[in-house]
């Protein structure tokens, strides 16, 4: 009775360090269409548990949106996306992950992101949900500039645009903020910070303080970060 009582014991602590159970793995995968192979990758990696990737909610309108007086916001209030996400320590933490697993993930048509809480306390996460484009995901968070007449269409459009001669690689993205991989050297540098700047003005602004330091970033990081205060 003892060695039953021990073994059983045992099991009971084994079974509560599992990260995620087969039950709650198909609950999510169901509600988010993110398959389960997906999700345990990220668990191994992350050594955290799975969440049901969400955003704010907002109408993303414009100020002088003719509909604007009917699109009234609860305050509070998320929306559940069809993804899934995990708390991460860092950045650093999530982008070395991505670099990890695109491969595996990528050519089952889905898309690793980095991504914001829905609170100040929140840690950063990354996030992954089902696409073929870079750019999805984006519309999924609802990112935007609309202090700059920038919606979410118009903010992809102009990404579209650049990708052309870029080939923008996604890096993360939330409601006021993205960032993209730069895999394509473009022509002209500092052509590419002044078209930036006129899309972000915050990224300088409230950034590098002038185009020249904005114009070395780029070329150092290889890197797009927008912005919008």
């Amino acid at each position: 009775m003892l060695l039953f009582s021990c073994n059983s014991k045992n099991n009971s602590v084994s079974y509560s360090k599992t990260p995620t159970t087969d039950t709650a793995l198909n609950s999510l995968s169901e509600k988010t269409g993110i398959e389960i192979f997906a999700i345990k990758l990220l668990e191994t990696e992350t050594k955290a548990k799975p969440e049901h990737l969400k955003t704010h909610f907002s109408s993303s309108i414009l100020p002088d949106d003719p509909n604007r007086d009917f699109q009234t916001v609860p305050g509070g209030k998320v929306v559940l996306l069809p993804g899934v996400c995990f708390p991460i320590d860092s950045d650093k933490a999530g982008l070395d992950i991505i670099r990890l697993l695109r491969p595996k993930v990528e050519q089952k048509r889905y898309k690793l992101f980095l991504c914001n809480g829905n609170d100040l306390n929140d840690k950063n996460r990354i996030a992954i949900v089902r696409c073929d484009d870079e750019f999805t995901p984006l519309v999924y968070m609802q990112t935007n500039g609309i202090n700059y007449g920038i919606n979410n269409h118009k903010l992809i459009s102009h990404l579209d645009s650049l990708t052309q001669s870029l080939d923008l690689k996604l890096i993360g993205a939330d409601f006021d903020w993205c960032e993209f991989e730069i895999r394509k050297t473009p022509q002209d540098w500092h052509k590419l910070a002044e078209r930036l700047y006129s899309l972000c003005p915050d990224i300088v602004d409230q950034g590098t303080g002038d185009l020249k330091t904005l114009e070395g970033e780029l070329r150092q990081t290889r890197k797009i970060y927008l912005w919008f205060d």
